[in-house]
């Protein structure tokens, strides 16, 4: 098929410099095309020239903007023909990167309370022996990651991950993994702060191994609890964080240590 007009409201338009990233914001702007119907399933998508020029941004950045669709199922890539909308495109969330701030970390865990209580509790009604073990194995990894010198960030995703795959409910897994992009930077924050005490990180240890007692007992409600715990102790280190340190984060970025 024929690519979009050259008239497209969505479509049209330099992207702004500021973030999301220029990628990202291509991104948006397909997935929106694509979820009213400007874009329909099976049509061709703009050559990456003419979304490069279209945006006045590199072919790389385009390049890079399709693969984030293809990898959410939106698209499709044809060797020699193009990428085209998928037959049948995923329903996909459409959300900028919040601001790294103090406020975006508390807000991200408000909902997580709630997602994560509830995928606690039914992973302990449903998980198997397997995901249990991945789950003991996953609380091995960040005790390994802190004994080596490191945050320990990426394997305290993996654990809170473990737990959504152990609910065998897809759609915890689905929203999960939509926030993931939110949750290293929050989580990053939070283990730089609890990293600046011996009694915080003895803290957290014992949260992470009460949710995963709970659902290796099979305790829908002490699983959820417990999530609920660890959700509002985490809060209730960060009203101790030093100011140097929000500033350090909303400054410089997210590359430190839940």
């Amino acid at each position: 098929m024929a690519d979009s007009p050259s008239g497209n409201r969505v479509l049209e338009g330099k992207v702004s410099e500021r973030a999301p990233g220029l990628a990202e914001q291509i991104a948006n702007a397909l997935t929106r095309a694509i979820h009213t119907g400007e874009l329909c399933p099976g049509q061709r998508l703009p050559t990456e020239a003419a979304l490069g020029e279209r945006h006045e941004v590199s072919r790389s950045v385009v390049r890079e903007a399709i693969s984030m669709l293809r990898n959410a199922g939106l698209v499709v890539s044809r060797r020699g023909s193009g990428s085209f909308v998928a037959d049948e495109p995923r329903v996909s969330l459409v959300q900028a990167l919040p601001g790294e701030s103090l406020a975006s970390v508390l807000h991200l865990l408000e909902l997580r309370r709630a997602l994560e209580g509830e995928a606690a509790f039914h992973a302990a009604t449903r998980c198997s022996r397997a995901q249990l073990r991945r789950l003991r194995n996953a609380m091995v990894d960040i005790d390994e990651a802190v004994d080596a010198g490191e945050s320990g960030v990426e394997q305290d995703m993996a654990f809170h991950r473990a737990i959504a795959e152990a609910s065998n409910n897809e759609y915890f897994i689905t929203v999960l993994d939509f926030y993931n992009r939110f949750l290293h930077q929050a989580i990053s924050l939070t283990r730089r702060n609890e990293a600046r005490r011996d009694t915080f990180v003895a803290e957290v240890i014992s949260e992470h191994d009460a949710i995963l007692e709970a659902i290796a007992l099979g305790d829908g409600d002490a699983a959820r609890q417990a999530a609920w715990w660890h959700m509002d102790q985490a809060r209730r280190r960060l009203s101790d964080i030093p100011p140097s340190l929000i500033e350090a984060f909303e400054h410089t970025g997210n590359d430190g240590q839940h």
